[in-house]
């Protein structure tokens, strides 16, 4: 189930900027997907913005502006820019939500990252299994809480067109992980690995706190067109 030797993968490294360089903190994940290649996802975490990317600058990308809660996904190909804006959740869920979350313990201890020791653990909803995510407690913190806002603010786009998904097509751990708890399976600390009931999920590569940095890296091109749906 779970890849025990995660660890070997797991890179370090705090290169020692220049500077003149501003510095972020970075993430990169290996996404594993059924019926795709491995592919990377890059997070770029500093106290004004969050950059996700697949590591080519020149890819399309999203970033989020933790200080005015804005989304803004860039598309280089239409040369767009979709903006998804705050908004409370205010619906309520269309079926009942029983969550329940499980520690999992072995009888060997995951080796510790910066000093912490991961835990696994099993969410569920509605006594079906729905996520299984290996964390580490006080680990990256700001890049938690980034995250955390930054599906936060998609939970309330999610909420904002509930009403047009068919019945049929709601699912109650979509709902509780995307929607109505989007939260839910960081509360435990930084995913190092994690893996929905589908098989999708991602590793842990590679992290640095001093990560060298452009300052275009945040900046959204100029001539795009932006459009904000519900707005």
């Amino acid at each position: 189930m779970w890849q025990r030797g995660w660890s070997v993968g797991v890179l370090w490294f705090c290169s020692a900027a220049s500077a003149a360089e501003p510095t972020a903190t970075m993430v990169l994940y290996q996404v594993l997907e059924p019926g795709f290649e491995p592919y990377s996802s890059r997070l770029i975490v500093t106290p004004r913005h969050l950059r996700l990317d697949d590591g080519d600058a020149g890819s399309n990308f999203v970033l989020f502006d933790r200080q005015r809660n804005i989304i803004h996904s860039v598309t280089h190909s239409d040369r767009t820019v979709l903006e998804i804006h705050s908004r409370a959740v205010t619906v309520e869920s269309p079926v009942k939500l029983e969550r329940k979350h499980v520690l999992v313990t072995t009888e060997e201890a995951l080796p510790a990252i910066g000093g912490r020791t991961p835990q696994q653990y099993r969410l569920s909803v509605n006594g079906e299994l729905c996520y299984e995510t290996v964390a580490v407690a006080g680990l990256l913190e700001d890049v938690v809480a980034a995250l955390t806002a930054f599906r936060t603010v998609l939970a309330g786009e999610n909420a904002r067109i509930l009403a047009e998904v068919p019945a049929d097509m709601q699912d109650p751990c979509d709902l509780a992980l995307n929607t109505f708890v989007p939260g839910w399976s960081l509360q435990f600390g930084l995913p190092i690995q994690e893996r929905d009931t589908q098989g999708k999920g991602q590793l842990l590569l590679d992290y640095s706190t001093e990560y060298p940095v452009e300052a275009g890296l945040f900046k959204l091109p100029k001539g795009y067109q932006h459009y904000a749906p519900g707005h």
